[in-house]
């Protein structure tokens, strides 16, 4: 290919900048022959695999992938493709990627790909069943500079995702400032709405390097009887200012027993594309803020059918698709505890995942290093798999037994009161939940996805898994 030679003639970082300024004139046929020099720039076999799965997906012009990339060029304005290339695949895959695996040779561990952070716990609504609800809300959070020294550790480590999380994080008087003095980073902010404004808007759009996440629980009867009335409202005014401004947009859903028929719908999915979602992600109710509302947890029957349409969507909407949960088999389980991310929040204390409410260490006192080496995340890290059957990935409701033998073995701390709840108080529940739904997830597993592990096994660690057999329904 005309200009792969004296590419290879420079380092990486020159090559893939140099790449990044052909953004301006990017198409379809272009970005493939990018993945073709992306794949000669790096040595590393897992990159090498995704980035072959990329073109096969763009090359395929029935594929629903081809489709999201039109709608991503078509969307952004040609200074922010460049931005986005920058942080998001520059940084956050090529150079972190390099990064990560030079500290775990002087380490002994890999460092995880993204980090989610909660500077503050101040939020304007109340929504029913907020995974937050045990953590005091009137504290002053993490400041910019206790924020700026985390994002440092993170780039000498790799780590260039970080989604931010609150509380609401357009109430953190630092967001901006944030962003924009950290543009090698590519940040997610999962927000209910409601502040945004076109000004914000505009400014975000500005720094190109960031989504905007709006949380969103189904029509406007779903949403305002979880987040409160006429809120759904506001969101949809502020997905328009978002969309006007040009800003990369996703949705988020926390799934219930009474919205999941709702979430999961091609009907809401198309109109989320219609509002200018490029990504929905699924997130289930989990009973971990000292409230627990078992009748909030969906069935084993519901947790299925999520599923399935999951599945089934991804081979047909232009939209990139998350669901948590049901994706363990694409991931090999449950990715806390640093495998793959890790939550800091608003108090400071660094935890396994944004639901398992317990900690050894503070980002006040103890190095982000130490913290992802700490007794309790090696301990995570050495039970993962939590099961071989990766359909029952989480160590909080599908093997509850792991969350209680760590607790026993490392005596962590919990982060807010009423955090041991469903460890002590709901065991019984918490097993007998886990027991329900091993029953459907045993069968699917071994009529899905068994086989296609097999085959598999004689690809290279990290080959693809195949599509389930039974994607559709």
């Amino acid at each position: 290919m005309k200009g792969l030679t004296e590419l290879r003639k420079v380092g990486t970082e020159e090559a893939l900048n140099r790449i990044s300024r052909l953004l301006g004139q990017v198409s379809l046929d272009r970005m493939i022959q990018l993945t073709h020099l992306g794949e000669h720039l790096t040595h590393d076999p897992e990159i090498r695999r995704i980035v072959r799965g990329v073109r096969g997906y763009l090359e395929d012009e029935n594929h629903s992938a081809r489709r999201l990339f039109a709608r991503v060029m078509e969307y952004l304005p040609r200074e922010n493709q460049e931005k986005l290339f920058r942080s998001l695949f520059l940084h956050g895959f090529f150079l972190g990627k390099r990064r990560k695996e030079q500290f775990a040779k002087e380490h002994g561990f890999e460092p995880p790909l993204l980090m989610i952070l909660s500077p503050s716990w101040q939020c304007n609504l109340r929504c029913k069943g907020c995974y937050t609800l045990g953590y005091a809300r009137d504290r002053k959070g993490l400041s910019r500079e206790v924020v700026d020294g985390i994002l440092e550790e993170c780039e000498e480590m790799g780590i260039f995702f970080v989604t931010i999380l609150g509380g609401e994080p357009l109430m953190w008087p630092h967001l901006l400032e944030v962003i924009g003095s950290h543009p090698n980073f590519f940040f997610q902010v999962y927000t209910n709405g409601t502040l945004l404004t076109s000004e914000l808007a505009r400014e975000l759009s500005r720094m190109g390097n960031v989504a905007l996440v709006f949380s969103i629980e189904g029509g406007e009867e779903e949403t305002d009887s979880w987040r409160g009335k006429g809120v759904y409202r506001k969101i949809m005014e502020a997905m328009d200012m978002a969309r006007e401004a040009r800003i990369i947009i996703g949705t988020s859903a926390t799934v219930t027993s009474r919205n999941v028929e709702v979430v999961s719908s091609d009907e809401f999915l198309d109109f989320m594309i219609s509002k200018g979602s490029l990504a929905q992600m699924y997130f289930l109710y989990i009973p971990v803020n000292g409230r627990a509302d078992f009748s909030l947890m969906v069935t084993p029957e519901q947790r299925d059918l999520l599923r399935r349409r999951v599945l089934r969507a991804r081979n047909t909407k232009p939209i990139f698709l998350i669901d948590f949960w049901n994706d363990g088999p694409y991931v090999d389980g449950c990715i806390a505890g640093g495998r793959s991310y890790f939550h800091i929040n608003a108090n400071g204390d660094v935890e396994p995942c944004v639901y398992t409410h317990i900690a050894v260490d503070n980002i006040h006192e103890k190095s982000l290093k130490e913290a992802l080496d700490s007794d309790l995340f090696r301990a995570i890290r050495a039970r993962q798999p939590h099961n071989q059957n990766h359909l029952r990935p989480c160590m909080i409701i599908d093997n509850p037994h792991v969350m209680r033998e760590i607790i026993a073995q490392i005596r962590p701390r919990f982060t807010h009161p009423g955090a041991e709840q469903i460890y002590i108080e709901c065991k019984e529940e918490m097993d007998a939940y886990a027991s329900r739904y091993a029953i459907l997830a045993d069968e699917v597993w071994q009529r899905d996805y068994a086989a296609c592990r097999a085959a598999a096994s004689d690809e290279p660690r990290g080959g693809e898994l195949q599509k389930p057999a039974a994607s559709a329904g």
